[in-house]
């Protein structure tokens, strides 16, 4: 029967998931301002997916070489330098002009949740070892409140100037950078016997999880280069790209809670698996539409399928990984998912402007759907895992 959280680790917990949705908020008021940092700096196409792309390149980097550290007791090291790397990207984004500039300070933002993630999923399994799902999905839904927030915020204080959307969440980062001493883990099996990645990705399970979790991050790199441009293409201004990525990520903030309590449940990659194939549809619907509600809608539905596939996923990776080397299978499942992020970055803003919405989102709904067949091909080594 799973335990409640223990009293002493509810402050941490909170201050924990307060500086992931100040991470998720930073990171996301840049959705909505990609466009108007275009238009007011008169940047080329392309760079748009430079700079959705080089955040998921440098995030790659810390997933593989620094967030292993956590499983050797640097956790609030990793947490604190994300903390302060991302105060310092969103200031430098302030006084940014040329391209370079932005493309350093996104750089630096894409290191900081390298690093801090991955840390954070470790500290927070260690204070609920046996609901690897529910613990898994407060952090998720609070990293997709920052990002619902984010583009909202930014869009809505653009209006007022051209700062304050970077200073407001620089301030709150600030603010839970003081409190984030309070934030420590609790026993667990430190490592004797470190399993090599090769011979960790060979578990039960634990590829298929993987794969299924970081799935869905080609969808977002590619979101996350064209969204802006899409939406203002279509008609919208700043402060409604901003609600339409609130539009498309409520789904997610309602249905995650309920996809980790189901995932500790059941098979949570046959979960997953099936909720991956409901999905692809809808992926490819992105591209069919030629309004902004309608997009909308899409956007909606599609977020409610993912919700019980990205979860799932990571909550599979958990309970396949060894405790001692939980940091590192979710900093692997956060490698693999940016570098699918930063394809689609990379790659959607050029076939957006050769070959338009539809092309792009039917070229992503296919790609996407290599995972789910994979991992269906692979039932054999997952069906008796769980």
């Amino acid at each position: 029967m799973p335990t409640r959280l223990p009293s002493s680790y509810r402050l941490p917990r909170i201050i924990l998931l307060s500086y992931i949705a100040t991470l998720s908020t930073g990171i996301g008021v840049i959705f909505s301002l990609l466009a108007v940092i275009q238009d007011r700096y008169g940047f080329p196409t392309w760079s748009l997916g430079l700079l959705a792309g080089i955040p998921f390149a440098m995030t790659l980097f810390g997933n593989i070489w620094l967030t292993p550290l956590a499983d050797r007791g640097w956790e609030r090291r990793l947490i604190t330098l994300g903390c302060l790397l991302l105060v310092l990207s969103l200031l430098w984004m302030v006084f940014a002009v040329a391209l370079w500039q932005w493309v350093a300070a996104r750089a630096l933002m894409g290191i900081a949740e390298g690093v801090s993630v991955g840390a954070a999923r470790r500290v927070i399994l260690s204070w609920s070892p046996d609901r690897h799902g529910q613990a898994l999905s407060s952090l998720m839904v609070a990293m997709l409140g920052g990002i619902l927030i984010g583009p909202v915020l930014g869009g809505v204080l653009n209006e007022f100037g051209w700062a304050l959307p970077f200073l407001v969440p620089a301030a709150a980062g600030v603010v839970v950078l003081l409190a984030l001493p309070a934030v420590r883990p609790g026993e667990y099996e430190r490592p004797t016997i470190r399993l090599s990645r090769r011979r960790l990705t060979a578990l039960p399970g634990l590829l298929s999880g993987l794969l299924l979790a970081a799935s869905n991050w080609l969808y977002i790199g590619v979101i996350d280069a064209i969204w802006s441009r899409y939406m203002t293409d279509l008609g919208a201004r700043p402060w409604l790209i901003g609600v339409g990525f609130l539009v498309i990520s409520l789904p997610a903030i309602v249905l995650t809670p309920i996809s980790g309590r189901l995932a500790d449940r059941v098979n949570p990659i046959r979960l997953a698996l099936v909720s991956a194939v409901v999905g692809l549809p809808l992926l490819a619907g992105y591209g069919l539409v030629s309004a902004v509600l309608p997009l909308l809608a899409v956007g909606a539905l599609h977020a409610a399928c993912w919700s019980f596939v990205t979860l799932p996923g990571q909550a599979a990776v958990a309970r396949a990984a060894p405790a001692s080397q939980a940091a590192e299978a979710q900093g692997l499942v956060e490698a693999y998912g940016f570098v699918l992020a930063a394809a689609g970055a990379f790659a959607a803003a050029p076939i957006y402007e050769a070959a338009g919405p539809r092309s792009l989102f039917l070229i992503t709904a296919a790609a996407v759907a290599l995972t789910p067949l994979v991992v269906f091909l692979r039932r054999s080594r997952w069906q008796t895992a769980f």
